[in-house]
């Protein structure tokens, strides 16, 4: 299993992406859109083609579609935050664009990405949502509020049908992927599950420890990555996650290859004895195997890593365990 193979599976996330915020029809159309794979959108007197003959940035076109709104529902007192709305919807809103809808109450929050840039017309009614303006969305994960980044919740006290959320990116990311590249950095989070209050050596060590391990690896493989390049993010609230990211993309997977080493998670790194050492870049399975289990000073750290690592509950890289478990067959 080569770096190289790695590197070509994980998630890269475009850095030009837009994030938004999308209600649910007061949670009503929470379940039709996760089971219908769509958002959507109400005024359902204002059609497609309506939307169609203006620009986002057509002002006569603009007004022409407010005067609309303001005949055909005559009880919406803001016809222009409606159109504003609706474009948002149709001509903001595209392909690769990330999703956030919330369950009544926001008890839940769905991460979803979309799928295609064009709205579409949908009357069968069979998700149970009145709104026939929709746009087509493939439903990531859910997370109930508790277990949500508090930096997430000023969203919440949004009242748009439609909010931009971009200034919530990073937090977003994080919740969506444990393990991807966006544009030039690679991204590792550890998720801190535990409950009870952290012990500051524990802590300490956690981020210390993989980091002496990695750079000991490196050394003995003649690579030239060091943890020293390595950036750290830290929210150890309950829950909270630890972040290392940089540009030494190679690095961050050999890192987390460690990590999922010493956690184990579901995926097992066996070093086989007559497995002899290739280019740098090949059998990095293999070398990481080698080192974690043959290397008697690295044993007692690798040993109280996976103690701290179990005592603080630390969440598995999701991603980089599927990657490796589909390499291995």
């Amino acid at each position: 299993m080569t770096l190289q193979e790695i590197l070509d599976r994980l998630p890269s996330i475009k850095e030009n992406r837009n994030y938004w915020f999308v209600r649910t029809n007061s949670g009503d159309y929470y379940k039709p859109f996760i089971d219908g794979g769509f958002i959507a959108i109400g005024w359902n007197l204002i059609t497609l083609e309506d939307l169609s003959q203006i620009r986002a940035d057509d002002n006569t076109g603009f007004k022409i579609l407010k005067e609309k709104v303001r005949k055909k529902y005559p009880d919406e007192y803001r016809p222009g935050h409606a159109v504003n709305q609706m474009l948002k919807f149709t001509y903001s809103i595209t392909k690769n664009d990330i999703v956030l809808i919330p369950s009544m109450n926001s008890e839940e929050i769905t991460f979803g990405e979309v799928i295609e840039s064009p709205s579409f017309n949908e009357f069968n009614k069979q998700y149970g949502c009145d709104f026939v303006k929709r746009k087509k969305v493939n439903w990531l994960r859910s997370i109930n509020r508790n277990g949500l980044d508090p930096n997430l919740f000023r969203l919440m006290f949004s009242h748009h049908t439609i909010s931009e959320a971009d200034q919530y990116a990073e937090h977003i990311d994080k919740e969506i992927n444990s393990f991807f590249i966006k544009g030039e950095k690679a991204h590792i989070v550890l998720g801190v599950q535990a409950h009870q209050d952290i012990k500051a050596k524990e802590l300490f060590q956690l981020g210390l420890l993989p980091l002496e391990i990695f750079d000991e690896f490196c050394n003995e493989a003649n690579l030239q990555y060091r943890s020293e390049d390595f950036n750290v993010k830290l929210d150890v609230q309950s829950p909270g996650f630890i972040e290392i990211s940089g540009l030494a993309i190679g690095g961050i997977v050999i890192l987390g290859i460690i990590l999922v080493a010493i956690a184990g998670g579901g995926f097992d790194l066996n070093y086989k004895k007559d497995f002899k050492i290739g280019i740098k870049t090949e059998g990095i399975i293999e070398k990481i195997s080698k080192f974690l289990k043959t290397k008697s000073n690295i044993r007692t750290k690798k040993e109280l890593l996976e103690k701290h690592m179990k005592d603080l509950n630390i969440k598995d890289p999701q991603e980089l365990i599927d990657i490796l478990k589909e390499l291995d067959k």
